[in-house]
């Protein structure tokens, strides 16, 4: 991963605004994926006891997973390469200068550093009310 920029690298402004595109371009995957509606389905366990309601619980959790799973690596995947380039300060065509070795090194890269964890933890736990009406310019 010679001399890629990355949010862990960049200055504070560049890791502000890129984070803010990031924010941006997360919200609308999230809501054009169709990983809000597959967020939303569980299993009716009316009449169900507790242990058997939480078995289900569990099972529709991983099936959940699976299925957001697919929305980004799979019927998604360009948008998903789209956002993972944004992590690294590349857009548009730009992406495609990104080996699979490239990725790797950057998600490493991010998950190592305690800033850039720490912020994005925090966005999210702040994006938790909502960020549908933020997606917009």
């Amino acid at each position: 991963m010679d001399n890629i920029k990355t949010l862990a690298n960049c200055t504070l402004a560049e890791f502000l605004r890129q984070s803010n595109k990031i924010r941006k371009a997360a919200a609308d995957f999230y809501k054009t994926s169709g990983i809000a509606e597959i967020r939303k389905h569980l299993p009716d366990v009316t009449g169900k006891s507790e242990e058997e309601a939480k078995a289900m619980l569990k099972e529709q959790k991983a099936k959940n997973i699976s299925d957001i799973l697919d929305a980004c690596l799979d019927t998604n995947a360009e948008k998903t390469i789209e956002i993972i380039g944004l992590f690294c300060f590349k857009e548009g065509d730009e992406v495609n200068d990104l080996t699979p070795a490239d990725f790797l090194d950057v998600v490493v890269d991010l998950v190592s550093s305690e800033r850039v964890m720490s912020f994005f933890i925090k966005m999210a736990n702040m994006g938790q009310k909502s960020t549908e009406d933020t997606s917009q310019e």
